[in-house]
């Protein structure tokens, strides 16, 4: 529905040096993860089948600067007017924290307007304490804990923003 140019702008990345990209699945072998999603991907077998199918059911993008992926992220319908949304940070992605929160925010605002969504979801691992600050501080709420649904058993949380 909408593209990287347009995400460029309503994302205010400032191309060439920093843009927004359209995802390709061997962006999961040159971005440089951080400790959970290097432990998903190590531990469940299926992961990139997993990020795969997310990407194909909806819309996939890469935050590249200077040549450097340091986010890959994604929003597809889970029925009318309900989305999940998904990041995965690079290991790096405090060196543009900025710009890239600033990004965030504007995608999401985009991303629901355009599609009519009034409910973006997304879960957090509870010990990733960094995205359950960033969660906050793009005004999603926190539903609940869902206990033992990782992966690997481990508890997230369930965040939500209503638009």
């Amino acid at each position: 529905m909408f593209s990287p140019e347009e995400l460029n702008v309503v994302m205010r990345m400032n191309t060439p040096r920093n843009k927004i990209v359209r995802w390709q699945p061997s962006h999961l072998y040159v971005c440089e993860l951080n400790e959970f999603d290097r432990h998903n991907l190590e531990d469940f077998a299926g992961y990139r089948d997993y990020i795969d199918s997310f990407a194909r059911a909806g819309f996939a993008f890469s935050a590249v600067c200077d040549g450097v992926i340091y986010a890959m992220f994604g929003f597809f319908r889970l029925w009318p007017g309900t989305a999940e949304a998904w990041l995965i940070p690079s290991k790096n992605i405090d060196r543009k924290t900025i710009a890239l929160h600033r990004g965030a925010l504007g995608f999401f605002e985009y991303a629901a307007q355009q599609t009519k969504t009034k409910r973006v979801q997304f879960t957090v691992h509870t010990l990733n304490v960094q995205a359950d600050r960033w969660a906050q501080r793009c005004y999603f709420e926190r539903e609940g804990l869902l206990k033992h649904y990782g992966p690997d058993g481990s508890d997230y949380w369930m965040y939500a923003r209503i638009f």
